[in-house]
């Protein structure tokens, strides 16, 4: 269903939306780790943990069939999330000039 390893945005049944990583995936149920909630602000996109009291080092489950919608995360919230879980920060692609 999904890819392994991938980065994913997932619309849950309840209607809240979340990026993350997918350990492993089946018809019953999805496995997946880091799990962030988009919260909108004035300067754009803020990621904020999705369950508070969650042991981050452990992964998460999710039933399957409350994931409504899925798509490949876009990369400017890509690159947010990969800040937010490793603390690397992803330069901005530019064309150098001499």
């Amino acid at each position: 269903m999904f890819e392994k390893d991938k980065i994913y945005s997932l619309r849950l049944s309840d209607s809240s939306e979340i990026i993350c990583k997918i350990v492993s995936s089946d018809a019953d149920k999805t496995v997946i780790s880091n799990p962030f909630s988009l919260l909108p602000t004035q300067n754009g996109v803020q990621l904020l943990p999705a369950m508070m009291s969650a042991d981050f080092a452990k992964n998460v489950t999710i039933n399957t069939n409350n994931i409504t919608l899925t798509c490949e995360t876009s990369l400017d919230v890509h690159s947010t999330y990969i800040e937010a879980v490793t603390g690397i920060v992803t330069p901005k692609k530019t064309i150098l000039t001499g």
